[in-house]
This record gives structure tokens, sequence and C-alpha cells, in this order.
């Protein structure tokens, strides 16, 4: 039996290239851990205690209003340059140029980065850091929030602060917005929920203002604003987005109003004036000291870390070269193989990226993602056509088992190794039980996930189970959901509708 992933593992990108590489390699760079932070910097050691300090804060008190399980995610690295200067070479391109932002978050299966700087205009306050954070912690519902309701979330909780009686607060007004919109001509709703990440107004420095300013506000007076009627009525929102209704569509009919009618509703609430926070009150004692740990950087790994970080940004021929120059400096550390594996795998190069991975565990890295990576493209090149599994022999079975199993047991909570392993078990034939179970794990980790759901529902239908197979793959259907995993979870309910008890590839 002949198997089908639905999404390719890795994606391509250009050939290597040396780069000019940054002065920033003459500083002193150093790691300082927190908890759930590894803080990667070459500025002052206070304002990176400062920021991390923030940041625990932050998840604490976040944590302390939804639960465990809603901060929970893979490892979370922070790179805090000393200025926004030295930040703008590692920014993603957009038409070429760096993009206009003062912070960036990069979020992953495998790791989450947040970029920021330490010093000059707008360093202090930490409202982009904790804008970025804001979308990892709402990750669950970005696939069908629209973009206005994604970033005017993020902004209402970008102005978190802790109160003296121990609580926090959320929501002040943003004056910066405020004069945008009391100066400048505002978006039509309609306008503004057709905002999408490759949109103008959402990239562009002359017009990403208002749009930022237009959400926050829109945001700002559905979630704290002074109608109790449009408060009540925002909570069934997002239900209507979950269940596949267009952005106008669930709006209209959750807040019960038309576009028109909400445009001169916001209006009147600008005009007001009155933009109260909202104030939480929450168990333990958030202003108490956080626990930091100091260690030096070797020049190899701020190689590796900085390119690492390009590679993520989709900068693949910058990541290059600071892969290879740590190789020039340190030829014997498995972190420059380790990060030219990982790029060769994104351009699926699976030859090499084999060959610089096998030489990194060889030299003893001890990274979860190079097990992974290296397990993923050993597997890979036993397709005989892309994307198309078939069992494997008793040998590369076990080399691939053990590398998953050696990748789980640095990183238990890595949902792309769960669900690889998974898939791998249900084409071996093995036990379907335990293949089960380490679908679901992935899903747990990653609900947002939707690909997931198809290998889980294969798994179910080869196990005879169809109607618990139907009811994973209906959800798969709704509009919200990337067109080839609504394609593929059509293509297997029909499969299960005729009979078939094992999705075909």
């Amino acid at each position: 039996m002949t198997f089908w992933v639905l999404v390719g593992l890795f994606l391509a990108s250009p050939a290597f290239s040396q780069t000019e590489i940054s002065p920033l390699l003459q500083r002193h760079w150093f790691e300082a851990r927190t908890a759930h932070f590894n803080i990667y910097s070459c500025g002052s050691n206070q304002a990176v205690a400062k920021v991390g300090g923030r940041l625990e804060q932050f998840r604490e008190a976040y944590s302390s209003l939804a639960g465990a399980q809603a901060v929970a995610s893979p490892p979370i690295v922070v790179i805090a340059f000393p200025d926004h200067q030295s930040m703008e070479p590692f920014l993603r391109l957009y038409q070429g140029k760096p993009a206009n932002l003062a912070a960036f978050f990069l979020r992953g299966s495998d790791e989450n980065f947040i970029a920021l700087y330490l010093s000059g205009a707008g360093a202090d306050s930490l409202d982009a850091v904790f804008h970025e954070y804001t979308h990892l912690l709402l990750r669950h519902n970005s696939l069908f929030w629209p973009m206005w309701l994604n970033e005017g979330m993020a902004e209402i909780y970008s102005t978190f602060e802790t109160t003296p009686d121990g609580g926090i607060r959320v929501g002040k007004p943003h004056p910066e917005y405020i004069q945008l919109l009391a100066h400048k001509a505002w978006m039509p709703l309609s306008a503004l929920f057709a905002v999408e990440h490759d949109s103008a107004e959402y990239n562009e420095r002359e017009r990403q203002g208002i749009f930022y300013a237009e959400s926050w506000l829109l945001t700002h007076y559905l979630m704290l604003g002074d109608s109790p009627a449009m408060k009540a009525r925002f909570g069934g929102l997002t239900a209507l987005l979950r269940k596949g209704q267009t952005p106008e569509q669930a709006f209209t009919n959750a807040l019960g109003v038309s576009l028109p009618q909400m445009e001169k509703q916001l209006r009147g609430y600008f005009e007001r004036g009155k933009f109260e926070p909202l104030k939480f009150v929450v168990n333990g004692n958030l202003s108490g000291p956080k626990a930091l740990s100091f260690r030096a950087m070797a020049p190899v790994e701020v190689c590796f870390r900085l390119g690492d970080m390009l590679m993520r940004a989709d900068r693949a021929e910058d990541a290059a070269g600071y892969f290879m120059h740590g190789q020039k400096l340190a030829p014997k550390s498995p972190l420059p193989y380790e990060g030219l594996g990982l790029l060769a795998s994104q351009r699926k190069q699976s030859e090499e990226a084999l060959s610089q991975l096998r030489q990194a565990l060889q030299l003893g890295s001890t990274s979860y993602l190079a097990h992974y990576i290296y397990a993923a493209e050993r597997y890979r090149l036993t397709c005989k056509s892309p994307d198309m599994f078939s069992e494997v022999d008793e040998k590369t079975a076990g080399e691939i088992r053990s590398e998953l199993q050696k990748a789980l047991t640095l990183m238990p909570n890595f949902g792309p190794a769960h669900r690889l392993l998974g898939f791998f078990l249900m084409v071996q034939g093995g036990s379907m039980a335990e293949a089960e179970q380490h679908l679901q794990r992935a899903i747990q980790l990653e609900p947002e996930n939707a690909s997931y759901q198809v290998t889980l529902a294969q798994i179910q239908a080869r196990k005879g189970e169809t109607e618990a197979a139907r009811h994973t793959l209906e959800p798969l259907r709704l509009s919200y959901v990337a067109p080839e995993i609504r394609k593929r979870a059509e293509e297997m309910l029909q499969e299960l509708g005729s009979g078939a008890k094992t999705p075909k590839p």
C-alpha cells in the first residue's frame, strides 16, 4: 500500500552564496536564559534582563487567565539586537526591501523566534514585543481570524502592564493611532476586512499605520468599548468564523449590524474619546524576581543563530553565508553542518541534507531538529515519486524510527515528530493504536495544523473506523482551510462514502 502525504515537508530555496558578514560578530554575544525564553544578544545585560523579566510576566499573566495549555509552545528564541540599525539586515524582505518592523515574530513547529532591539526610539515600551508574543499565544485562532482581528487583538495586549494591586492591565489607548485616526482617511470596513499578509496595507510603511490604527480601534470598541450589546455579541464572532463564514458574513451575523452601521458606531466611539483599558486580577505574584542565567557564546554559535534566523525569514542566501563562515571559524563544531543541513532540506536537496546532518550528528549534535530532519530526509529518499510513501525494508525502517524517537526524547512536545512517526507506523503496518496516539498528540500540540487531521483520518480509515475518519475530515471542508487540504479532505470523504476503508494515494 502506498500513502500520500499532504504537505511537502520542506520548501525549495535558492542556491548557496557567501554574503558579507555583519560586524555584529565582532561584539561579545551571550545567552540569557529564563524559565521559558532563550535570549541571545550583544546588548547590555540590564536591558536583556528587563526584556526577559517582562516576557515571563506576560506569559505568567496570560497563563493565569487562559490556562497552562494556552501558553504551551515549542521553545521561544529571542534575538535582542543592540539597536534597530543592527537588526535591519535580518528583517524579512518586502518587495526587495527590509519590512518596516520594530520587532518581528517567526512562528514554527520546531522553534519560535522573536527579534527586537534594545535601545533607541521605541525600544523601551516593549509594546512591539508583546504584540508579537500575543500572535503566538493566539495562534490557535489565526487559521480563521481575519488579519484585522489578529492584529487588533495583538495591539490590545501589546500595552500589557502590571498594576500596584497585583493585577494586570491591557488595552490602553495608543496615542499615535489616535493621531492617525484624527488626521488620516479611514479605510472602509470592507477594505479593512480584505487585508491579508501580502497586502500593501499590511506591509508598506506609508499604509500600514492606518490599517493597524483602525484594527486596534475596531477591536477595542468590540472588546472593551462603551456598548454592552456589542461586547456581549463579540464573543459569537469567533464561533461563526470557525464554522467557515467569511469575515464579513460572520461579523454582520454575530453583531447584528451592517458594515455601514458599524462604521457610524465606530466614528461615534472615536469621537467620544474614552478608551478605557481592561483590568484583570491574576493569581500569584507577577512582580517577583525571575530566575535568569547568563553564559558567553562562541562566535560559531552566533553565526548559527543569525543564520538560522535568516533562513526562517526566507533569506536563504544570507543564511548560507553565516553557516559557512561558522564552518571556517570552527570546523569541528556540529553547528555549521546542522545549519547547512537544515538549509539543504529546505531546498529539497535530500542527499546534501543527509550528508551535512550526518556530519553534525557524528560531531556530537544534540539537536532534536537535526535528528528529526535526518529521519524525514531519509524517509523522503525512499519515495518512488514525490511524497508517495511505501513500506521500507527493516534496516531503513529501524534507522528512521530510531532518529524520530531520539528527536522526541530530546523534545517530547515536538508536534512534527509525533506526526511523522505516526504516519510512518501506519505506512509500515505497525501498531495503529500507537500511530493514532502519536497523531492525537501532534494535534493536541498544534491544533491549528490542519494537515495533521488528514493523517489522523488516514489512520482511522486504515483501522476501519469510517465514522471517526469522516468526523475528523468534515471540518477540513470549511472555506478558511488551505485549498490543497480542502481538496484532499473532499477526496477522502468521497472514498469513505464509497465504502473504502483506507484512503487511496
